[in-house]
């Protein structure tokens, strides 16, 4: 059904039609559901950085680097560029509907 008015609708109905049913949920959930992932990859790699009291069970090199250094160097080169990119995305839409509507 949605291919079908994806095929006669032009741009302007078709982004009203995509703000208005699911692709405006999708894209909120993706939006929502990225932070606690990276979160949680974030705890992921400090909990397996190798401490002072658990030599024993970990073997670690003593020139390595933190990880909480490494992390924050991996998202600051692959997400910094994104944030403008997920802001323009989540309120193009909007915006575009309220210009047709005036």
């Amino acid at each position: 059904q949605t291919f079908r008015l994806g095929q006669v609708l032009h741009l302007p109905e078709a982004l009203a039609f995509y703000y208005a049913h699911a692709g405006y949920y999708v894209n909120q959930f993706l939006v929502s559901i990225s932070m606690p992932l990276l979160v949680f990859s974030w705890l992921l790699v400090l909990l397996s950085d190798c401490e002072g009291s658990f030599d024993a069970f970990q073997h670690c090199q003593p020139d390595k680097r933190p990880a909480a250094e490494v992390m924050a160097g991996f998202l600051v080169a692959c997400f910094s560029w994104l944030v403008p990119l997920f802001l323009v995305a989540n309120t193009l839409p909007l915006f575009f509907e309220l210009w047709l509507e005036v």
